[in-house]
């Protein structure tokens, strides 16, 4: 099964929320959401897994922790 493109997802849910529209078709499957508040629900969503997506691809999700005495 192919990666799912976040990129689309988005672009879609996008042009739905500037058009109006609650129903928005993506890979041949479609989707009603109930309102603007779904629809950015589902936004954030989608960004976070790209995000996830693109630093899991690029190896590079290091954290670094300081920690200093008073």
């Amino acid at each position: 099964m192919p990666a799912p493109d976040y990129a689309d997802e988005i672009a879609k849910l996008e042009a739905g929320l500037g058009s109006g529209e609650a129903r928005i078709e993506s890979d041949g499957e479609s989707v009603t959401y109930r309102g603007v508040t779904d629809i950015m629900r589902a936004l954030a969503y989608f960004r976070q897994q790209a995000v996830d997506a693109a630093l899991h691809h690029s190896g590079s999700a290091s954290t670094y922790a300081a920690f200093y005495a008073d």
